[in-house]
């Protein structure tokens, strides 16, 4: 598959490249705090693995945290299925969410953004902040994001070889440029 450029209607135009890494954020509407609960996250996390291993996107990192998500995978050869594998797991998530909530019918995502992670001090810095976006929102308490069981650290910390993990735990996050406004 050849680099791909997708446009959209009032969206900037999507990058899709074979292979590659991507970050992708995803916001509930409203900026509502649905998922306070284990059960909530527990949903949401299960169906983005789901998803993904469907469509073959390798997941690198992910935080599913109270109004929003984050995270880097890499894509099959044909990169132009995130835009499913996103329909999916919003539609399926907002479905098992509404039936556990009492909510038929409510809208529960409102839009995600993906960027193709071009540059290799770029993608650690991403995984990084991925890894402690629960203790930028406050899910726990600094340097303990590991204790957070909805987002890649734990398994990143116990899996990657030690000389990976430190090039990507020394990365400033400082001037990572993802879009996470989800603060109240």
């Amino acid at each position: 598959m050849d680099d791909i450029y997708k446009t959209y209607p009032h969206n900037p135009p999507h990058y899709f490249v074979s292979n590659s890494l991507y970050i992708v954020t995803g916001s509930i509407l409203y900026n509502k705090h649905l998922l306070t609960n284990i059960t909530h996250k527990r949903i949401v996390c299960d169906i983005l693995f789901e998803r993904a291993a469907h469509w073959d996107w390798d997941l690198e990192a992910w935080a599913i945290l109270e109004n929003h998500y984050h995270f880097i995978a890499r894509a099959p050869e044909n990169a132009l299925t995130l835009e499913k594998l996103i329909r999916q797991f919003h539609s399926k998530s907002a479905v098992e969410l509404n039936k556990l909530d009492k909510t038929l019918g409510r809208k529960v995502w409102h839009n995600y953004w993906d960027t193709c992670i071009t540059h290799e001090t770029s993608y650690h810095a991403r995984l990084h902040y991925v890894h402690l976006n629960p203790v930028k929102h406050g899910l726990v308490s600094a340097k303990r994001a590991e204790d957070y069981p909805f987002c890649s650290y734990r398994w990143f910390l116990e899996k990657a070889d030690d000389n990976f993990r430190d090039v990507v735990m020394n990365q400033p996050i400082d001037r990572v440029d993802v879009y996470d406004e989800f603060d109240d």
